[in-house]
């Protein structure tokens, strides 16, 4: 399995890609620019993410913003529209709009606020067949 960590906060990164290196393989990008690149690179090799961790708030294009072009690369290039990837928010915020925007907008499948990453990261994975 591939995971794509997205943060911005290079700390939060590693902890996440700790917390996920049991489970699979992880890339880490801290800004949306590089995220778009991996995500495009991987994709056209023909080994997608199944998974991308999202922050939402980053400098320049933040976290609705690159999920938002990861969709459109994701539908114009896929075969199978089945196979999207699972989305997993991460953010310090936890705002009824943050939180509605990535479920509604971004398609998340989870969203886990920075502060119970240690917590909830496993259980929300399991929750979404992730692992």
């Amino acid at each position: 399995m591939k995971f794509l960590v997205v943060d911005d906060d290079e700390r939060v990164a590693q902890l996440l890609s700790k917390k996920l290196a049991p489970y699979g393989e992880c890339r880490i990008a801290t800004d949306g620019d590089r995220a778009l690149g991996l995500f495009s690179e991987q994709y056209d090799g023909g080994e997608p993410f199944q998974a991308v961790f999202m922050d939402i708030k980053m400098p320049g294009m933040d976290g609705h913003e690159v999920v938002r072009r990861m969709r459109e690369i994701e539908s114009e290039r896929r075969n199978d529209l089945l196979e999207s990837f699972k989305l997993v928010m991460i953010s310090a915020f936890s705002d009824t709009k943050n939180v509605c925007k990535s479920f509604f907008g971004g398609q998340a499948d989870a969203f886990v606020a920075k502060a119970e990453i240690k917590n909830r990261l496993v259980p929300e994975l399991k929750a979404i067949k992730l692992i």
